[in-house]
């Protein structure tokens, strides 16, 4: 797409909100969020929408707030006497019906940088349980072979809750699969920092390319939460 999506005004706003995290000075500043933000944001995912499902066709995506746009409203609940409002703007893209327990694309964008990556926001003990069953398999060493040599030629990182050893009772069928095992959570993400190449149009085509590369995790992400029941 030759679009530019996110202006200085949108960053900006996210720095300034860091310094003045409360209800005050979102008030007073909620027309750049409404007019600057939330429509960037709304154009980006219909554009990647369409095009993620050219790679993943079912996947899922809605451009509305609490839909692919996490809301910029913490929490009350549990955030009872801390900063009111999230310092970074979230987007998601999703198969199955609960986002948070899918395998997701996302765009995570936080001053001064961006994240570009693939994951489960929340591993369920059954998804951990699953995930731990196909890591350990046979039939799977290829395919976490191949996701680790993607993130190793393109510098991305491996992230997420991870054990100091591989949980007990678990005997690794190879280093590659020890390695994996340990997680309790996993995504993979792309880190980069908000410049110039940011505000341009090659934007949306380094983040889809990001995705791309990434596929083959999506589509393991997908088989460990299809095969929960086996």
């Amino acid at each position: 797409m030759n679009k530019i999506y996110f202006t200085k005004d949108a960053i900006s706003f996210y720095e300034a909100l860091k310094q003045n995290n409360n209800k005050e000075w979102f008030a007073e500043n909620r027309k750049i969020y409404d007019d600057k933000i939330i429509p960037a944001a709304k154009e980006y995912i219909t554009d990647m929408g369409k095009k993620l499902k050219t790679i993943v066709p079912d996947i899922n995506y809605a451009p509305k707030i609490d839909g692919s746009i996490f809301r910029i409203h913490k929490d009350a609940r549990i955030n009872k006497g801390k900063a009111p409002f999230k310092t970074h703007l979230g987007l998601i893209f999703w198969t199955g019906n609960a986002r948070l327990l899918n395998p997701c694309f996302y765009l995570h964008i936080e001053p001064p940088f961006y994240y570009t990556g693939v994951g489960i926001a929340r591993f369920s003990p059954e998804i951990l349980s699953s995930y731990r069953f196909m890591v350990n398999s046979k039939k799977y060493q290829n395919t976490l072979i191949n996701i680790k040599n993607t993130v190793q030629a393109n510098y991305f990182n491996i992230l997420g809750d991870k054990l100091k050893n591989v949980p007990k009772g678990i005997e690794p069928v190879n280093h590659t699969a020890a390695e994996f095992l340990k997680y309790k959570s996993i995504y993979i993400n792309d880190e980069m920092p908000i410049n110039k190449d940011f505000y341009s149009e090659t934007f949306f085509s380094y983040t889809f390319d990001v995705f791309k590369k990434l596929v083959c995790f999506f589509n393991f992400l997908k088989d460990v939460k299809n095969n929960i029941h086996l």
